[in-house]
């Protein structure tokens, strides 16, 4: 009698956990698709983005009128700022900043999103597309289903695949961040500091940060159909989870160490003064 109320306790115990699992799967699967699947639009789930940053430019370009007033009386008074550059130095570098502050915006809307846009669609045509992720994930569920010590390492890997989800939600509201600070950015080229660098390294790490997240969906579900072994097959699932998190701070080095970011600062730069200086010439 004893072992037969314990047999009903056991079964409908792990009935819930199945059907809290199913549950669990369905709704990762449609967050997952919200934040790493879909192309990042910036619009999406903050309305009134577009309002926000024409504010934030609005203010950057009052700080740069400050900053010409401030220069003009300080050249007036004969001392100019401790760089020792010259007034034409100066304006021009003004007038890099002020288009700097329209540019750097359309820069990641319209340069670097839609770059990461069709790497994702280009990864998803030769590999594994969202539908079949899924159905890899529901096949090993169905494989792991009877084996109740596996459940439980199952449910860990729906965790990891939680952690994936909520960096991918992460990055988004990172790339809203970095497209908002991006006119105040600008003001840095001023003053050749180094935050122009600093900014542009931290937006290609953060947009193409989905990129990776996506890739390492297609080496999850590759795992998953072709490794037999189910115990192997998820502790190799769980770890290419965590290196997929280690994504931004693995592009953050690489960009640091090759210096693409000054690269990019010193082309944009050079292409900028010599257009403005042409124009100069030409009037």
């Amino acid at each position: 009698m004893i072992d037969w109320i314990g047999e009903i306790i056991s079964n409908s115990f792990w009935q819930a956990v199945i059907k809290a699992v199913e549950s669990a799967l369905d709704y990762t699967f449609e967050f997952i698709t919200q934040v790493i699947i879909q192309p990042t639009e910036p619009g999406r789930y903050l309305t009134n983005f577009y309002k926000y940053l024409k504010g934030v430019q609005f203010f950057a370009g009052g700080l740069l009128v400050i900053f010409v007033v401030l220069a003009v009386f300080r050249q007036i008074s004969g001392v100019m700022y401790t760089s020792e550059k010259s007034m034409g130095t100066y304006f021009i570098h003004v007038t890099f900043a002020g288009a700097l502050i329209y540019i750097l915006p359309i820069t990641v809307t319209r340069v670097f999103l839609p770059i990461n846009n069709h790497l994702i669609s280009f990864i998803d045509k030769i590999g594994f597309g969202a539908s079949r992720i899924k159905d890899a994930f529901t096949t090993t569920w169905e494989g792991v289903i009877d084996l109740y010590i596996l459940v439980i390492l199952f449910l860990v890997l729906l965790i990891a695949l939680w952690v994936l989800a909520i960096a991918g939600a992460i990055r988004y509201i990172e790339t809203l961040l970095a497209i908002l600070i991006s006119p105040l950015v600008a003001l840095s080229v001023i003053n050749n500091s180094d935050g122009l660098q600093v900014w542009i390294r931290e937006v290609i790490a953060i947009v193409f940060t989905q990129t990776i997240h996506f890739l390492i969906l297609q080496i999850l579900g590759s795992i998953m159909v072709g490794v037999k072994n189910i115990p192997i097959m998820m502790i190799l699932s769980i770890g290419t989870i965590v290196v997929g998190l280690k994504g931004p701070q693995i592009l953050r080095q690489y960009l640091y160490r090759t210096g693409t970011s000054s690269a990019l600062v010193s082309a944009a730069g050079s292409a900028g003064r010599i257009g403005m200086m042409s124009m100069m010439f030409k009037r």
